[in-house]
């Protein structure tokens, strides 16, 4: 949200990028004589990014409590802050772990000091030596740099930098949920200002629906607030803006097939459509697995029963009252339940007996991997194998080889015989007689045994 992330910045000696300034005019109204220098956009006076704090697109609650206004600084003759950059607004703990604090570091500006970055080798990466030493004022080359060899090392890990680290997904997290309850607010403040309408002009409007375009808009527009009351009875990880997006559309299908001859009230019929797309989405990101969302209506029907049958009669139906209840099919009802039904994360703890918690993974049976008695039975089965085909001869040995595939891909017996210029039925004939050899073979005798 500052003027060098909207407008994408290139300049990284920029002093109001260094000190992370928010309102960069007023630095640039005490600093005239270097703006032009420092600052490729245009006056100060036609700058969107300005024009954004004056109609309140942009304000002071957008950004952390810790990203505060900062005070302006004056330039001195390089066009460098005169701020003492050891109070730099950046964190960087105990110890030293970044490079500038390993190695000697001249230059206060470089983007690896002001945004925290341990692992420079990445930042710097795909960048040529001119560009990286214009930047960073450094002309190490990272290949060598023996800051680089440290975590290639191990000496240096992610977990010397986890309190940054945990700091900079708390802070996004913030920030995101921050401008989520923005967009809600905005949204909140426009509908208040939309026209309400009474019965007699919801049905004099619903007359015009048909062939009047700014009808149905004015329609939509009156009946917004009810999307967004259906929409707070939900409770779902779905954001709530995208949760009105949905029982919009709802609304929209509901103008389009409202008919104010039946009597009853549009908000009546309008809460049909607008529920059904909202428990569409709901059902559709909730489930790992996406299911048709007429089978999960059915499904909640079921559940439904079955758990009005319990407080009825104090037990569970049999499969055949609730077929009988329903009119569905068993076999159906079978398959909608087990379609339906949650499905959990192999990663789940679960505790076996008061002992220590394990997933779910560590007890899956693993099919795809031998076991180390499999791998042993498999090697001694391969050894029998060669020792036996080694004492066949080489014409048997090469068809019984290239038949089944024993270190080859497997061939036909025409292919097999094209390639050794005799029939395919001689090829047949001579892997009979290699087979019936591999029988009597002491190796594969004892491997049997």
């Amino acid at each position: 949200m500052y003027c060098f992330e909207a407008k994408k910045c290139s300049n990284e000696k920029c002093p109001v990028k260094a000190q992370r300034l928010l309102k960069c005019w007023h630095f640039f109204g005490q600093n005239q004589s270097s703006r032009e220098s420092i600052c490729k956009s245009s006056d100060c006076q036609k700058c969107h990014y300005k024009l954004g704090w004056e109609i309140g697109l942009i304000s002071e609650d957008l950004f952390t409590s810790e990203e505060s206004l900062s005070v302006p600084q004056l330039l001195n003759e390089n066009n460098e802050s005169t701020e003492n950059y050891e109070n730099s607004n950046i964190d960087v703990g105990k110890g030293k772990r970044f490079c500038y604090e390993i190695m000697e570091c001249s230059n206060p500006l470089c983007p690896i000091r002001r945004k925290g970055i341990f692992k420079c080798f990445k930042y710097f990466h795909g960048m040529n030596q001119y560009d990286k030493e214009a930047i960073s004022g450094c002309n190490r080359e990272c290949s060598t740099c023996f800051y680089k060899s440290g975590w290639d090392l191990g000496l240096i890990s992610e977990d010397n930098f986890e309190d940054i680290i945990q700091r900079q997904k708390a802070k996004e997290q913030q920030t995101s949920k921050h401008q989520q309850d923005l967009i809600v607010d905005v949204y909140m403040t426009e509908l208040a200002k939309k026209p309400f309408l009474t019965k007699q002009e919801e049905i004099n409007l619903a007359k015009k629906i048909a062939g009047d375009k700014k009808a149905s808009e004015l329609f939509l527009l009156a009946n917004l607030k009810l999307v967004t009351q259906i929409a707070n009875k939900y409770s779902s990880k779905i954001p709530l803006m995208d949760l009105i997006q949905e029982g919009n559309i709802g609304l929209i299908k509901a103008i389009s097939k409202f008919d104010y001859r039946l009597g009853y009230k549009f908000s009546t019929y309008a809460s049909y459509w607008i529920k059904y797309y909202m428990q569409k989405a709901v059902a559709e990101q909730k489930n790992t697995i996406t299911i048709p969302c007429h089978l999960i209506a059915v499904s909640n029907k079921i559940k439904k029963q079955i758990q009005k049958f319990q407080e009825i009669f104090f037990r569970s139906p049999t499969l055949t009252e609730l077929s009988t209840i329903l009119n569905i099919s068993e076999s159906k009802i079978v398959n909608l339940l087990n379609v339906t039904r949650a499905s959990i994360s192999i990663n789940t703890k679960i505790s076996k007996n008061g002992e220590d918690e394990e997933t779910i993974e560590y007890y899956l049976e693993d099919t795809k991997t031998l076991t180390p008695e499999e791998a042993f039975f498999e090697k001694q089965k391969a050894e029998a194998i060669s020792t036996a085909l080694n004492k066949l001869e080489e014409r048997q040995r090469n068809v019984v080889k290239n038949y089944y595939g024993i270190d080859c891909d497997e061939i036909s017996l025409a292919e097999i015989g094209r390639r050794l210029n005799i029939s395919r039925e001689r090829v047949r004939q001579i892997l009979k007689n290699g087979l019936l050899k591999l029988q009597e073979e002491k190796s594969i005798i004892e491997y049997k045994n």
